[in-house]
């Protein structure tokens, strides 16, 4: 399944990123993370709505139309690769992607603010300095 793949993906570069191995400039990740906050709040949406579309009717008093309208029920939610399972997979990856950008941002600002401490107290040691 494609989404395992993306999602085991995105679970090493999370891990990567807890370690501090994996940085992102925070004026690019923060686009990142918005697009990736819209994506699932649309996910989310839809998956809401799913459920409006798993009483099909309307197709006539037939046998053939009550498996049909099942059918179509269930391609919506809880039927094989049914829709309300793919949107839950990709906001899986979708939360996966933002936790590892928000995780990277905070590490790569950690760094910067350890380095800049470095810097003012070694020009404090330094006769002349600060």
């Amino acid at each position: 399944m494609a989404s395992e793949n993306e999602k085991s993906r995105w679970q090493y570069l999370n891990e990567e990123a807890k370690a501090g191995r994996l940085y992102l400039d925070p004026s690019v990740a923060t686009s990142c993370r918005d697009a990736s906050n819209m994506q699932i709040d649309l996910f989310l949406r839809l998956k809401t709505d799913l459920q409006t579309l798993a009483t099909v009717t309307g197709l006539g008093r037939f046998t053939a139309a009550d498996e049909l309208a099942k059918m179509l029920g269930m391609k919506a939610v809880g039927g094989e690769r049914d829709f309300d399972t793919a949107f839950k997979e990709h906001i899986e990856v979708l939360t996966l992607i933002r936790d590892t950008i928000e995780i990277s941002v905070k590490k790569y600002e950690d760094q910067q603010i350890a380095q800049a401490q470095a810097l003012n107290s070694q020009g404090a040691n330094i006769p002349g300095g600060n």
